[in-house]
């Protein structure tokens, strides 16, 4: 699933001219400073409360002898890679 939105947000940044991207650009343009900090906000909020998630199942991974610390960062290296 990871790989597909990847993919997906991939193809919007390289064809600025998909319609998608279009109307996506310009609902954001119409935003004002106000409505834009929120959204950053939010984010900021997901990514931290992602992070906290990743980082408890890396440590249960680790605990239960799953993978190792080194395995888990060769994982996610390879994913990253691929997901250029």
């Amino acid at each position: 699933m990871l790989n597909t939105y990847s993919k997906k947000q991939k193809n919007l940044e390289v064809n600025k001219n998909n319609p998608e991207f279009m109307e996506f650009e310009k609902r954001i343009q119409k935003l004002s400073n106000e409505e834009l900090k929120d959204i950053l906000l939010i984010n900021t909020y997901k990514l931290a409360v992602t992070r906290a998630q990743l980082e408890a199942v890396i440590e249960i991974l680790i605990k239960e002898k799953i993978m190792t610390y080194d395995e888990v960062w060769k994982r996610t290296n390879e994913i990253f890679k691929a997901n250029k």
